[in-house]
């Protein structure tokens, strides 16, 4: 499995290359699959059939947000661990004050799952394994 990539093209504005033209790469993607997408390619590989595999994966959904909303972070085989962050104010000093109050909103996040390896580094399970 590898990614793909584009050359981009950039003008500097500011710094010591002020002006000049540079190049980078960026990721490349053929485009959006969608779930129905998913369900077509799962249920070729299947005796399911593509209703059968939407019903599943949208029952899925809903119990993957149903369960966000009562407090539980979610493990999603192969992909990672779907939780709830907040994004707050300011800290206080003062323990008392540390409440809801604090919470700005309610964002979600995701910690994607990953092998340790012996010195330390991890492998992402989502990644490819090279860049073509």
């Amino acid at each position: 499995m590898s990614k793909s990539y584009k050359v981009s093209k950039k003008t500097m504005n500011m710094g010591p290359k002020k002006g000049k033209t540079v190049y980078s790469v960026r990721p490349y993607s053929y485009g959006t699959l969608t779930t129905k997408d998913i369900a077509n390619q799962i249920a070729m590989e299947s005796t399911a059939t593509p209703a059968d595999v939407m019903a599943v994966l949208d029952r899925y959904t809903y119990y993957v947000k149903e369960n966000l909303k009562k407090g539980y972070d979610i493990e999603l085989l192969g992909f990672g661990k779907l939780y709830i962050r907040f994004i707050t104010g300011k800290a206080v000093e003062d323990e008392s004050k540390a409440n809801a109050k604090l919470v700005k909103s309610l964002v979600p996040a995701f910690r994607p799952s990953f092998t340790k390896l012996q010195n330390g580094s991890r492998i992402y399970n989502l990644l490819p394994a090279s860049i073509e």
